[in-house]
C-alpha cells in the first residue's frame, strides 16, 4: 500500500500534463502514487498519462466531463494512501515538495501548504517572501483569502475525508474543503519554501470574468466560511463574501466601514498571538483584500 497518494485531474492538457508528471514523478518517494483522471479530454491528453513507463501512474478516464469537484472528488474516493497530495496538470513540481511536506505531517500538522512561484506568458517573476503560517496563522488566513493553492496541499486522508471531502455544489471546492478542515479542528500549517511552480493561464476557470465575485453568492462556500467564524469566534454573524469580494480597492465608503468595522477589528485582535512576521503579513493581507485603513 502506498503511504502518499498525488491527485491529478486533467482536460485537455496535452501541451502541458508532460512536465507536470515527470516532475511530480521526480519528486515523489517510492512509496507513492500518482493517480491521473483525464476528464474527457479531446486531445492526447490519455496517451501521455499512459505512457510514462512508470509503476506508480495510475490512469483513470471518463468518457463525460465531471468538472473540477466531482474529478476530484473521484480522485480522492480511489487514492489508498494515508497521506494525500495534490497536483495540477499545468503545473510544475520542484525537488523536495513532497519530503519536506511529509516531514511537516510527521510532526503532527494534519494538512500542509507552501508557497509557490507563478509562470506562464505575461507573468512578472518577482521572489515570493518566505513567509511560513503555524496553525494558528494559518487558520486566521482563510477568514480574508484563500492563500493556499490546491497544488501545494499534502494532507492526512482520514482528515480530508472527515471534512466532507470535495463537493460538487462549492464553486471553490479546494477553499471549501480548507475551511471545513479548518472548522474541523484540523491543524494546518504554511510551510516557507516554494514547492510547485503555478502556472497562469487565460483559460484557466480562476481567470474567467466575474469568478471572484460569483464566489460573494455560493450559498455552499457562505456555510463553510460561517463554520469556521463560529469555531474561531464563537459568531457566524460576520459579513460574507458577497461584502469582502468587493472592497478590494477601497477606500471604503462610510456603508461599508460600518458593515466591516467589527469584522476588522476582530480580526486585527486575532493577530495580537502570533508571531511578528505573520502578524504583520496577516495585517497588510487584510489592508488589501478589505481596503481597510486602520488609521483611518
Amino acid at each position: 500500500m502506498p503511504r502518499l497518494s498525488v491527485l491529478m485531474p486533467a482536460r485537455n492538457a496535452e501541451r502541458t500534463i508532460g512536465e507536470a508528471l515527470t516532475s511530480t514523478l521526480r519528486a515523489m518517494p517510492r512509496d507513492a502514487e500518482l493517480i491521473v483522471l483525464d476528464d474527457a479530454s479531446s486531445d492526447r491528453t490519455l496517451e501521455i498519462a499512459s505512457s510514462t513507463g512508470d509503476s506508480r501512474v495510475v490512469v483513470d478516464s471518463v468518457a463525460q466531463n465531471l468538472g473540477v469537484a466531482l474529478a476530484a472528488e473521484r480522485l480522492l474516493a480511489s487514492a489508498r494512501g494515508e497521506l494525500i497530495a495534490r497536483m495540477d496538470s499545468d503545473d510544475v513540481c520542484l525537488p523536495g515538495r513532497f519530503r519536506a511536506e511529509i516531514a511537516q505531517v510527521d510532526r503532527g500538522t494534519d494538512i500542509v501548504f507552501s508557497m509557490y512561484q507563478r509562470i506562464g506568458r505575461g507573468t512578472i517573476r518577482r521572489p515570493v517572501p518566505p513567509i511560513r503560517f503555524g496553525p494558528e496563522a494559518a487558520r486566521l488566513a482563510l477568514l480574508i483569502d484563500c492563500p493556499y493553492p490546491h497544488s501545494t496541499s499534502l494532507g492526512r486522508a482520514d482528515v480530508l475525508r472527515a471534512a466532507g471531502g470535495y463537493r460538487a455544489g462549492a464553486i471553490a471546492e479546494d477553499f471549501d474543503l480548507w475551511l471545513r478542515a479548518a472548522a474541523n479542528g484540523a491543524s494546518m500549517v504554511r510551510l516557507g519554501r516554494p514547492t510547485v511552480l503555478i502556472r497562469k493561464s487565460a483559460t484557466q476557470v480562476t481567470a474567467a470574468e466575474g469568478w471572484r465575485e460569483s464566489l460573494a453568492y455560493d450559498p455552499v462556500l457562505e456555510a463553510s466560511y460561517q463554520e469556521l467564524t463560529r469555531a474561531v469566534w464563537g459568531t457566524r454573524e460576520t459579513p460574507w463574501f458577497r461584502e469582502l469580494a468587493f472592497t478590494r480597492d477601497g477606500p471604503l465608503t462610510a456603508e461599508g466601514r460600518a458593515l466591516l468595522e467589527p469584522f476588522v477589528r476582530r480580526f486585527l485582535d486575532g493577530l495580537s498571538g502570533l508571531g511578528l512576521v505573520e502578524r504583520a503579513y496577516l495585517r497588510r493581507r487584510a489592508t488589501q483584500e478589505l481596503g481597510w485603513r486602520a488609521d483611518s
